[in-house]
């Protein structure tokens, strides 16, 4: 009764310290040392081996410097840089964040200031005028505008929200005042 007790007391502190053994291994080395091959150095398991997955290619970045946003029938011709969605920058129109660059099949929405050498001009766009965005290598992606709003509220904010095509939203403010209507000139592509 003692050397069973003491086997199964052998096996069980075999399996506690067995660590990265498995248990068939553990099983199978206390069966030969009760048969009488203690001196039989007991087989090591092999290693599982696996393989990583291969990650992903990351997508090289696209540049959109270069670019141009123009309205030629009421004379806007601006450099396109990125925006933070706050700040207009001087003589530039600024692409939203987190809306699709023109091009890229969804809604992109470009703001710029309300003067001069800027987005003024669109106090006197018309539905049926054309928007270009042209690159550095020449490609030009046109629109026209299908849709005006002189006086678009500044809390309706159905434009940031991403579209379910291709479209280009301008946007600039009618006042000096944050919180009056905006203009919105909407183009489809051409």
């Amino acid at each position: 009764m003692v050397t069973r007790r003491r086997a199964i007391a052998l096996v069980a502190g075999l399996l506690l310290g067995a660590g990265g053994l498995g248990v068939a291994h553990v099983l199978t080395s206390a069966s030969r040392h009760r048969a009488g091959t203690a001196g039989v150095a007991p087989a090591t398991p092999a290693p599982i081996i696996s393989v990583a997955p291969t990650p992903a290619p990351t997508p090289e970045p696209v540049s959109h410097a270069g670019l141009r946003v123009k309205v030629p029938e009421v004379g806007i011709d601006l450099p396109l840089v990125d925006g933070d969605g706050y700040n207009a920058p001087l003589y530039k129109a600024a692409h939203y964040p987190g809306t699709t660059w023109p091009g890229e099949g969804g809604r992109s929405v470009i703001y710029a200031h309300a003067r001069v050498g800027m987005f003024g001009p669109l106090f006197g766009a018309r539905v049926g005028e054309h928007i270009e965005v042209a690159g550095p290598d020449g490609a030009v992606q046109r629109y026209v505008i299908a849709q005006y709003y002189p006086r678009w509220p500044v809390t309706d904010l159905r434009w940031l929200r991403g579209g379910d095509h291709e479209e280009i939203v301008l946007v600039t403010c009618t006042t000096y005042n944050y919180n009056d209507p905006r203009i919105i000139a909407v183009g489809e592509p051409q």
